[in-house]
């Protein structure tokens, strides 16, 4: 920390944070660290407010009035959720990379990609739900070693037993 910086606290826990959005952001003009802001809102809230940090971070501005007018019509009206615009807005511009165009508007054109985008993310649940499986999965470890047949014994037996000493004579 540089001097004269001022050390940011959780306004909940008091622990300190960093407002990178990934340990800890502001809301409200109030700092939280992850833990307490999870716990301290409604999950909407929560979603919204993560919703509006990925459209900052995707488009490099705030949105504007008329693109909060669009998401609350898709909320309403198509019955999506803030998680799910978030969902494709990433989808949208980050994993197809599709350039702005006024014509339909930022958020506009998220409905046009909504089943390539389930499709998409159907997938990724797939392939994350059998990592899963396979770390949840108890392993056994066992230990072994070469199988070895048991030495015999050699047993010495003396000159005089083997040889008829008698009948040399």
């Amino acid at each position: 920390m540089k001097e004269g910086e001022r050390v940011i606290t959780c306004c909940k826990c008091k622990k300190k944070v960093e407002n990178d959005n990934v340990n800890g952001l502001k809301y409200k003009a109030k700092s939280y660290c992850i833990d307490c802001f999870f716990d301290s809102f409604e999950p909407d809230e929560v979603d919204k407010h993560m919703m509006y940090l990925t459209f900052q971070e995707i488009a490099g501005r705030t949105p504007s009035s008329s693109e909060w007018t669009q998401m609350a019509k898709l909320i309403k009206e198509h019955k999506w959720t803030w998680r799910k615009i978030e969902l494709m807005l990433e989808y949208v511009y980050l994993i197809e990379k599709v350039q702005n165009d006024e014509g339909y508007g930022f958020i506009g054109i998220l409905p046009f990609y909504e089943f390539q985008a389930k499709k998409f993310y159907d997938e990724v649940r797939l392939v994350e739900e059998s990592v899963c499986e396979v770390e949840d999965e108890e392993i056994e470890v066992i230990y072994g070693r070469q199988y070895e047949e048991p030495k015999k014994e050699i047993k010495l037996k003396s000159i005089d037993d083997l040889l008829d000493w008698s009948e040399e004579e």
